[in-house]
């Protein structure tokens, strides 16, 4: 092929992606998580901290912790932002006309690749030149380009090119295409963490080859931080410090010749999906692929489908009432019980794990019901995931518009019905905490929901889909289960470190994306 029309191929694979107003908003939460991290000294706690003592926010420091913690964003949301090219091509009717093209599949597909990670590694660009204005106004100690870059190149590049490859990957093999693609990734990032004490041992002081395949680069890179400090702990993301203690400045030589073997070495990892989506790739024949809708379900849905048949039939039955009772309920309150009942039929499994989960929220332990709740608002905002962008997924945009309430209605209704339907599946944990004095826990979880249910139906409409919510919603769940003590990040009330402010925060963040919902549009 000609390297001006393989150039041109690229650029736009890269513009495609660049223009989606999702890139702008995952792009701003990178820059808000980053420097929320970066915490101010005088409240007692500092971004990295090494045997109660901080070290100084220099750029050897600035730049090692926002990078590491800006890869585990962009790590869960390169993904979803990197794929649904082929998506794309089957609804807007371009899939044809790839199809008939004399481009080889490996062609196609690695200018997809090199699209997607130039994408994603011109937003990681966009991170650190945010981290220098950080560096120029909080910082200390005069800007050095060089360690950001190194973070940039070696610590944050391996796993936006591995995010690139599932992205193909999942684009390339029609099995993939879909929710299943979005599911088994969100699996495999958890999975990583669960693979962390491996790779860590209790304080691990020397690299191991074995680390080469932790290509996000979390633990070969603390391990290379400890022996350049010569210690066992670090803490990145936020811990106490003890004033007391003078300040530590953390030394150059981080990257030293097996460091940076490891990280090559990931990078030549981070490419081996790309073998099996060329040899997988379905070239758009009509026969393997096609456009799903957002009721269609997998072999592995429907086979679970059909072993909780005896259950699913009364139990989708009942959900039906909802339905019938919301034709006959009059006026607004009618239509959202119709929304609710519309989002849990859709989704029968995800409303079944709703309904267990509250059910056992009233008998656990209080002390249990986090992890309870948890999974419950896990499943929760899955179901509303697509709340706002299932009518024009589905083709029946123009249905949903002309009924009672029109346009104007739908997106705030659909806001309140999964705000409502987050309040029932949170009641049991709601009324428990309150109980116990844990109110504020209980405010913290109303307020996440109110932001989060507006949110959903916000960047559904926004961005014409379900991705960009389900990946800034699911690493906020993980984040609110760590325990950070920043009421920042304790958005539902799971870890217990929510504060009236921090409560407040979110609410009038809520209020003010529903006002958004309200302003008209052009869909």
């Amino acid at each position: 092929m000609n390297a001006s029309i393989y150039q041109a191929l690229v650029l736009n694979e890269w513009r495609l992606r660049s223009r989606r107003i999702s890139s702008l908003v995952i792009l701003l939460a990178v820059v808000a998580v980053s420097w929320l991290m970066v915490l101010d000294p005088r409240t007692g706690a500092a971004m990295m901290v090494v045997n109660k003592q901080r070290l100084a926010y220099d750029s050897q420091a600035l730049s090692f912790g926002t990078m590491l913690l800006a890869s585990m964003l962009f790590g869960l949301a390169g993904f979803y932002l990197a794929r649904g090219r082929s998506q794309e091509d089957l609804r807007c009717g371009t899939a044809g006309v790839l199809a008939s093209t004399p481009v080889a599949n490996a062609q196609l597909l690695g200018a997809r690749w090199l699209g997607a990670f130039g994408f994603l590694f011109s937003l990681g660009t966009v991170v650190m030149l945010t981290i220098w204005v950080l560096q120029l106004v909080r910082g200390e100690g005069p800007l050095q380009p060089l360690p950001y870059l190194q973070m940039l190149v070696l610590g944050l590049a391996p796993g936006l090119m591995l995010c690139a490859s599932l992205a193909v990957l999942a684009d390339a093999w029609a099995p993939l295409m879909g929710k299943r693609g979005d599911a088994l990734y969100w699996v495999l990032w958890m999975l990583q963490f669960g693979f962390m004490p491996a790779f860590l041992g209790e304080g691990a002081a020397r690299l191991s080859g074995w680390q080469v395949f932790d290509i996000n680069g979390a633990s070969p890179l603390l391990v290379g931080l400890g022996q350049l400090l010569d210690v066992r702990q670090v803490s990145v993301g936020g811990s106490p410090f003890d004033a007391t203690l003078p300040v530590l400045t953390m030394p150059g030589g981080l990257w030293t010749r097996e460091l940076v073997a490891l990280r090559l070495g990931s990078m030549m990892l981070a490419l081996l999906p790309l073998i099996p989506a060329v040899l997988a790739f379905h070239r758009y024949a009509p026969d393997r692929v096609k456009v799903r809708h957002v009721a269609d379900r997998g072999r592995l849905a429907r086979a679970l489908q059909w072993l909780l048949g005896p259950l699913m039939r009364p139990f989708t039955a009942a959900l039906g009432l909802l339905l019938r009772a919301g034709a006959h309920l009059p006026g607004l309150p009618g239509r959202c019980l119709a929304d609710v009942g519309l989002v849990l039929l859709s989704q029968p499994l995800l409303a079944l794990s709703m309904l267990g989960c509250a059910v056992a929220a009233t008998f656990v332990p209080v002390q249990a019901l986090p992890g309870v709740m948890a999974a419950a608002l896990g499943a929760w905002g899955i179901a509303v995931a697509d709340v706002s962008s299932r009518d024009l997924q589905s083709g029946t945009l123009a249905l949903a518009s002309a009924v009672p309430g029109g346009a104007a209605e739908r997106g705030w209704r659909h806001a309140l019905a999964a705000f409502g339907l987050g309040l029932l599946v949170s009641l049991p944990a709601l009324l428990r905490w309150s109980s116990a004095g844990a109110s504020w826990r209980a405010a913290a979880c109303v307020a996440g929901l109110l932001c989060l249910s507006a949110l959903a139906a916000l960047l559904g409409q926004l961005t014409r889909g379900s991705r960009t919510f389900l990946a800034l919603f699911l690493f906020g769940l993980y984040l609110s289960l760590q325990n950070t003590g920043l009421a920042a990040l304790d958005l539902l009330g799971l870890s217990g470190a929510a504060r009236p402010a921090s409560v407040a925060g979110f609410a009038v963040a809520g209020l003010l994306a529903a006002a958004a919902l309200v302003i008209p549009r052009r869909t």
